[in-house]
């Protein structure tokens, strides 16, 4: 290893772990010794990790207030980042928040949906059918047709209004109340074209997209309902589904 890769290696592992060992290579002189010019980059580096927190977690911020750079540093300080790409850097968050932060659900809540929105913007375009797609399918092949939701789609339950924060996040108004539920709540999140989106579902469509998700045939789906609402209503309420579902984007294909 060349004398300049080695400086550059002693160099990175006192960034990474804070050492405030002496680096002879590094010297001081009358405006800072040579610890406090270490310590200016192992600062600087910590900042452009929590501010790159803060860029993915608008929803949390919004939520947790000033509180929000203490909190994001309390991550810093225990995750060094295992990516060259700082992207994905905030993908242990929602993880470490329901490990140190089990008084407060709604902070882990909050940052699986801000990453959700987040993972959904960069996932790959995949083409979206239309209504015109299902007229071609034939009425004897539809019990066994399974619907393909695009990958970007995420599902997820939570306890508190933590689309309402990422909401008042999105649109710069004022930060809501918290409101916890008696009875979990679920949200879509999904990409259509270059917009994210995302909506609360009723348990009647979460279990039906939730099963179409996991491979299961159209018959199964109105099974589903018809357990829920009855025979009448279930197909009334399956073709309701259907078109929304192709409306907003959130099917790319069919497989039977």
């Amino acid at each position: 290893m060349s004398t300049l890769q080695a400086i550059q290696q002693q160099m990175l592992q006192a960034v990474l772990t804070t050492k405030s060992s002496a680096m002879p290579d590094i010297r001081g002189d009358a405006i800072a010794d040579a610890p406090s010019r270490l310590a200016v980059y192992q600062h600087g580096y910590r900042i452009r990790l929590r501010d790159a927190l803060k860029s993915e977690f608008d929803g949390l911020c919004c939520m947790v207030g000033q509180g929000s750079d203490a909190l994001l540093d309390a991550y810093v300080a225990t995750h060094p980042s295992p990516y060259y790409n700082i992207r994905w850097y905030g993908a242990g968050l929602a993880g470490f928040l329901d490990s140190t932060r089990r008084d407060k659900p709604q902070l882990a809540e909050m940052a699986r949906l801000d990453w959700a929105i987040s993972t959904a913007f960069d996932a790959a375009d995949e083409p979206s059918i239309d209504m015109t797609e299902l007229a071609t399918v034939p009425p004897e092949a539809w019990a066994n047709l399974r619907l393909l939701p695009q990958a970007n789609l995420q599902l997820l339950s939570c306890t508190c209004n933590v689309d309402a924060f990422r909401r008042a996040a999105d649109r710069g108004t004022e930060r809501p109340h918290l409101r916890r539920f008696v009875k979990p709540h679920f949200i879509l999140v999904w990409r259509h074209a270059m917009s994210v989106h995302y909506r609360r579902l009723d348990e009647d469509e979460h279990q039906v997209l939730a099963a179409a998700q996991g491979g299961e045939p159209f018959a199964a789906l109105c099974a589903m309902l018809a357990d829920r609402r009855g025979e009448t209503a279930a197909m009334s309420r399956m073709v309701t589904l259907l078109q929304g579902w192709v409306g907003a984007g959130l099917l790319r294909g069919l497989e039977s």
